[in-house]
Protein backbone atom coordinates (compact mmCIF):
# COMPACT_ATOMS: atom_id res chain seq x y z
CA UNK A 1 0.00 0.00 0.00
CA UNK A 2 1.21 3.53 -0.76
CA UNK A 3 1.07 6.03 2.10
CA UNK A 4 1.64 9.79 1.90
CA UNK A 5 3.17 11.80 4.74
CA UNK A 6 3.52 15.54 5.20
CA UNK A 7 5.74 17.50 7.53
CA UNK A 8 4.50 20.88 8.82
CA UNK A 9 6.64 22.67 6.21
CA UNK A 10 4.70 20.89 3.45
CA UNK A 11 1.13 21.37 4.69
CA UNK A 12 0.31 23.55 1.68
CA UNK A 13 0.35 20.35 -0.42
CA UNK A 14 -2.64 19.01 1.58
CA UNK A 15 -5.42 20.09 -0.81
CA UNK A 16 -4.03 18.01 -3.66
CA UNK A 17 -3.06 14.87 -1.73
CA UNK A 18 -5.32 11.91 -0.90
CA UNK A 19 -5.73 11.68 2.89
CA UNK A 20 -2.13 12.36 3.93
CA UNK A 21 -0.75 11.54 7.35
CA UNK A 22 0.91 14.36 9.24
CA UNK A 23 4.22 14.10 11.04
CA UNK A 24 4.58 15.86 14.38
CA UNK A 25 7.66 18.06 14.63
CA UNK A 26 8.39 20.23 17.66
CA UNK A 27 11.42 21.72 19.39
CA UNK A 28 12.83 21.02 22.83
CA UNK A 29 13.71 24.08 24.97
CA UNK A 30 17.31 23.90 23.70
CA UNK A 31 15.90 24.03 20.10
CA UNK A 32 16.80 20.42 19.30
CA UNK A 33 14.18 18.67 17.14
CA UNK A 34 11.44 16.35 18.36
CA UNK A 35 9.89 14.03 15.74
CA UNK A 36 6.94 11.67 16.16
CA UNK A 37 5.24 9.54 13.49
CA UNK A 38 1.98 8.20 15.01
CA UNK A 39 1.15 5.88 12.09
CA UNK A 40 2.70 2.44 11.65
CA UNK A 41 3.69 1.20 8.17
CA UNK A 42 3.83 -2.57 7.81
CA UNK A 43 5.66 -3.05 4.54
CA UNK A 44 4.06 0.02 2.94
CA UNK A 45 5.70 2.34 0.44
CA UNK A 46 5.85 5.87 1.81
CA UNK A 47 5.99 9.17 -0.05
CA UNK A 48 7.32 11.88 2.25
CA UNK A 49 6.91 15.59 1.50
CA UNK A 50 9.34 17.85 3.31
CA UNK A 51 10.67 21.32 2.53
CA UNK A 52 14.34 21.80 3.39
CA UNK A 53 14.52 25.57 2.89
CA UNK A 54 14.59 28.02 4.59
CA UNK A 55 16.31 26.98 7.84
CA UNK A 56 18.02 24.23 5.86
CA UNK A 57 20.29 23.01 8.67
CA UNK A 58 17.35 22.42 11.03
CA UNK A 59 15.18 20.96 8.25
CA UNK A 60 17.84 18.48 7.17
CA UNK A 61 18.27 17.21 10.74
CA UNK A 62 14.49 16.76 10.88
CA UNK A 63 14.64 14.84 7.60
CA UNK A 64 17.30 12.43 8.90
CA UNK A 65 15.26 11.76 12.05
CA UNK A 66 12.06 11.22 10.02
CA UNK A 67 13.66 8.80 7.55
CA UNK A 68 15.21 6.64 10.27
CA UNK A 69 11.93 6.58 12.21
CA UNK A 70 9.91 5.65 9.11
CA UNK A 71 12.09 2.59 8.59
CA UNK A 72 11.65 1.65 12.25
CA UNK A 73 7.87 2.03 11.81
CA UNK A 74 7.93 -0.58 9.03
CA UNK A 75 8.16 1.41 5.78
CA UNK A 76 9.50 -0.87 3.03
CA UNK A 77 10.38 1.91 0.60
CA UNK A 78 10.63 5.68 1.06
CA UNK A 79 10.39 8.26 -1.71
CA UNK A 80 11.15 11.76 -0.46
CA UNK A 81 9.96 14.90 -2.23
CA UNK A 82 12.25 17.84 -1.45
CA UNK A 83 11.27 20.65 -3.85
CA UNK A 84 14.53 22.60 -3.42
CA UNK A 85 17.57 20.62 -2.33
CA UNK A 86 19.92 22.72 -0.16
CA UNK A 87 23.70 22.37 -0.30
CA UNK A 88 23.42 21.48 -4.00
CA UNK A 89 25.52 24.46 -5.12
CA UNK A 90 28.84 23.21 -3.72
CA UNK A 91 29.23 20.44 -6.31
CA UNK A 92 32.80 21.31 -7.33
CA UNK A 93 36.00 21.80 -5.39
CA UNK A 94 37.87 25.05 -6.03
CA UNK A 95 40.34 24.96 -3.13
CA UNK A 96 42.09 22.14 -1.29
CA UNK A 97 40.25 20.98 1.80
CA UNK A 98 36.77 22.11 0.77
CA UNK A 99 33.81 19.92 1.67
CA UNK A 100 31.90 18.57 -1.34
CA UNK A 101 28.64 19.34 0.44
CA UNK A 102 26.29 18.31 -2.39
CA UNK A 103 27.57 14.72 -2.36
CA UNK A 104 27.82 14.56 1.43
CA UNK A 105 24.19 15.65 1.90
CA UNK A 106 22.94 13.13 -0.67
CA UNK A 107 24.93 10.37 1.03
CA UNK A 108 23.42 11.27 4.41
CA UNK A 109 19.88 11.26 2.95
CA UNK A 110 20.54 7.79 1.51
CA UNK A 111 22.02 6.30 4.67
CA UNK A 112 19.15 7.73 6.74
CA UNK A 113 16.72 5.53 4.80
CA UNK A 114 15.64 7.34 1.63
CA UNK A 115 15.32 5.04 -1.41
CA UNK A 116 14.59 7.82 -3.92
CA UNK A 117 14.76 11.59 -3.81
CA UNK A 118 12.40 13.58 -6.03
CA UNK A 119 13.35 17.20 -6.57
CA UNK A 120 13.19 20.04 -9.09
CA UNK A 121 16.00 21.47 -11.25
CA UNK A 122 18.74 20.24 -8.94
CA UNK A 123 21.73 22.52 -9.38
CA UNK A 124 24.40 19.85 -9.88
CA UNK A 125 22.45 17.64 -12.33
CA UNK A 126 21.87 20.17 -15.16
CA UNK A 127 19.11 18.13 -16.85
CA UNK A 128 15.94 16.14 -16.24
CA UNK A 129 16.05 12.43 -15.58
CA UNK A 130 17.02 9.76 -13.06
CA UNK A 131 20.53 9.82 -11.62
CA UNK A 132 22.68 8.28 -8.91
CA UNK A 133 24.64 10.82 -6.90
CA UNK A 134 26.36 10.18 -3.59
CA UNK A 135 24.78 6.71 -3.65
CA UNK A 136 21.29 8.25 -3.76
CA UNK A 137 18.77 7.68 -6.56
CA UNK A 138 17.50 11.10 -7.65
CA UNK A 139 14.59 11.87 -9.96
CA UNK A 140 15.17 15.41 -11.18
CA UNK A 141 12.06 17.10 -12.58
CA UNK A 142 12.18 20.42 -14.41
CA UNK A 143 9.86 23.39 -14.05
CA UNK A 144 11.15 25.06 -17.22
CA UNK A 145 8.17 24.03 -19.35
CA UNK A 146 5.68 25.46 -16.85
CA UNK A 147 7.63 28.72 -16.48
CA UNK A 148 8.00 29.18 -20.24
CA UNK A 149 4.31 28.41 -20.78
CA UNK A 150 3.46 31.17 -18.33
CA UNK A 151 5.43 33.71 -20.35
CA UNK A 152 4.38 32.40 -23.77
CA UNK A 153 0.74 32.94 -22.81
CA UNK A 154 1.55 36.60 -22.08
CA UNK A 155 4.15 37.45 -24.73
CA UNK A 156 3.95 37.16 -28.49
CA UNK A 157 7.41 35.94 -29.54
CA UNK A 158 9.98 36.42 -26.78
CA UNK A 159 13.70 35.78 -27.03
CA UNK A 160 14.58 33.12 -24.44
CA UNK A 161 17.89 33.56 -22.68
CA UNK A 162 19.93 31.50 -20.23
CA UNK A 163 22.26 33.63 -18.04
CA UNK A 164 24.95 30.91 -18.07
CA UNK A 165 25.84 27.62 -19.76
CA UNK A 166 24.90 25.57 -16.69
CA UNK A 167 21.24 26.54 -16.95
CA UNK A 168 21.04 26.26 -20.75
CA UNK A 169 19.34 22.84 -20.48
CA UNK A 170 16.20 24.70 -19.39
CA UNK A 171 15.88 25.96 -22.97
CA UNK A 172 17.11 22.92 -24.90
CA UNK A 173 13.74 22.22 -26.55
CA UNK A 174 13.24 25.84 -27.60
CA UNK A 175 14.23 27.53 -30.88
CA UNK A 176 14.77 31.26 -30.42
CA UNK A 177 17.31 31.16 -27.60
CA UNK A 178 20.58 32.68 -26.45
CA UNK A 179 23.14 31.68 -23.81
CA UNK A 180 25.24 34.15 -21.86
CA UNK A 181 28.81 33.34 -20.86
CA UNK A 182 29.43 33.58 -17.13
CA UNK A 183 32.70 33.47 -15.25
CA UNK A 184 33.05 33.66 -11.48
CA UNK A 185 35.96 35.37 -9.77
CA UNK A 186 37.82 34.37 -6.63
CA UNK A 187 36.11 33.95 -3.26
CA UNK A 188 35.36 37.11 -1.34
CA UNK A 189 36.93 37.76 2.05
CA UNK A 190 35.09 37.86 5.37
CA UNK A 191 32.79 35.36 7.06
CA UNK A 192 30.30 35.19 4.16
CA UNK A 193 31.75 33.35 1.16
CA UNK A 194 30.82 34.66 -2.25
CA UNK A 195 32.13 34.66 -5.83
CA UNK A 196 31.22 37.64 -7.99
CA UNK A 197 30.10 36.76 -11.54
CA UNK A 198 31.12 38.32 -14.84
CA UNK A 199 28.62 37.92 -17.69
CA UNK A 200 29.02 38.41 -21.45
CA UNK A 201 26.38 38.41 -24.19
CA UNK A 202 26.36 39.62 -27.79
CA UNK A 203 23.05 38.39 -29.25
CA UNK A 204 20.78 40.73 -31.22
CA UNK A 205 17.84 41.53 -28.95
CA UNK A 206 17.18 45.21 -29.74
CA UNK A 207 13.45 45.87 -29.65
CA UNK A 208 12.69 42.32 -28.51
CA UNK A 209 10.77 41.03 -25.51
CA UNK A 210 13.24 38.94 -23.50
CA UNK A 211 12.72 36.14 -20.97
CA UNK A 212 15.76 35.20 -18.84
CA UNK A 213 15.44 31.74 -17.30
CA UNK A 214 17.65 30.20 -14.59
CA UNK A 215 17.41 27.33 -12.11
CA UNK A 216 17.50 29.67 -9.11
CA UNK A 217 17.73 33.27 -7.99
CA UNK A 218 19.80 33.47 -4.81
CA UNK A 219 21.43 36.86 -4.22
CA UNK A 220 20.36 37.72 -7.77
CA UNK A 221 23.85 38.73 -8.89
CA UNK A 222 23.79 36.66 -12.09
CA UNK A 223 20.24 37.63 -13.00
CA UNK A 224 20.93 41.30 -12.25
CA UNK A 225 23.93 41.23 -14.61
CA UNK A 226 21.80 39.57 -17.27
CA UNK A 227 19.05 42.19 -16.92
CA UNK A 228 21.63 44.97 -17.10
CA UNK A 229 23.16 43.56 -20.31
CA UNK A 230 19.77 43.04 -21.97
CA UNK A 231 18.84 46.62 -21.12
CA UNK A 232 22.11 47.89 -22.62
CA UNK A 233 21.48 45.87 -25.79
CA UNK A 234 18.11 47.57 -26.27
CA UNK A 235 15.60 44.93 -25.19
CA UNK A 236 12.02 46.19 -25.39
CA UNK A 237 11.03 44.52 -22.11
CA UNK A 238 12.71 42.05 -19.78
CA UNK A 239 11.13 39.20 -17.78
CA UNK A 240 12.85 36.85 -15.33
CA UNK A 241 11.90 33.30 -14.39
CA UNK A 242 13.52 30.70 -12.16
CA UNK A 243 12.58 27.39 -10.61
CA UNK A 244 13.65 28.44 -7.11
CA UNK A 245 13.51 31.91 -5.61
CA UNK A 246 15.66 32.41 -2.51
CA UNK A 247 15.72 36.20 -3.04
CA UNK A 248 18.54 36.95 -0.63
CA UNK A 249 19.78 40.52 -0.09
CA UNK A 250 16.46 41.98 -1.28
CA UNK A 251 17.22 40.71 -4.79
CA UNK A 252 13.56 40.56 -5.89
CA UNK A 253 13.16 44.31 -5.45
CA UNK A 254 16.61 44.92 -6.97
CA UNK A 255 15.61 43.03 -10.12
CA UNK A 256 12.47 45.09 -10.51
CA UNK A 257 14.38 48.33 -10.00
CA UNK A 258 17.00 47.16 -12.52
CA UNK A 259 14.35 46.89 -15.23
CA UNK A 260 12.71 43.47 -14.94
CA UNK A 261 9.03 43.92 -15.82
CA UNK A 262 8.08 40.72 -14.01
CA UNK A 263 9.91 38.08 -11.93
CA UNK A 264 8.32 34.68 -11.35
CA UNK A 265 9.40 31.49 -9.57
CA UNK A 266 7.71 28.32 -8.34
CA UNK A 267 6.39 27.65 -4.86
CA UNK A 268 9.28 25.25 -4.16
CA UNK A 269 10.24 28.10 -1.85
CA UNK A 270 7.26 30.26 -0.99
CA UNK A 271 7.56 33.93 -1.93
CA UNK A 272 5.48 36.81 -3.38
CA UNK A 273 6.86 35.83 -6.83
CA UNK A 274 5.62 32.21 -6.63
CA UNK A 275 3.39 31.78 -9.70
CA UNK A 276 4.16 28.15 -10.63
CA UNK A 277 2.64 25.36 -8.53
CA UNK A 278 5.03 22.40 -8.23
CA UNK A 279 2.24 19.94 -7.39
CA UNK A 280 1.14 20.15 -11.04
CA UNK A 281 4.44 18.46 -11.93
CA UNK A 282 4.03 15.74 -9.31
CA UNK A 283 0.89 14.10 -10.71
CA UNK A 284 2.62 10.85 -11.63
CA UNK A 285 3.75 10.13 -8.07
CA UNK A 286 0.55 11.37 -6.41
Amino acid sequence: MRQILLTPTAYDFTKKLPSPHKIIIKQFPDTENYVRIPVEFKGDEVILFHRCYPEQDKSLIQLFLILKTLKERGASKIKTVIPYLPYARQDKLFMKGEALSSKIICSLIKTSGCDELITFDCHFLKKEGVFNYGGLRITNLSLSKAILSYFKNKLRSPKLISPDEGASYLLEREKDTGVMKKRRGAYSGGSTIYRKPEVEFTSQIKGREVVILDDMISTGSTMLKAVEICKQLGAKSIYCGASHGLFLKNSLEKLKKAGAKEVIVSNSIRSPASKIDITNSLKEIL
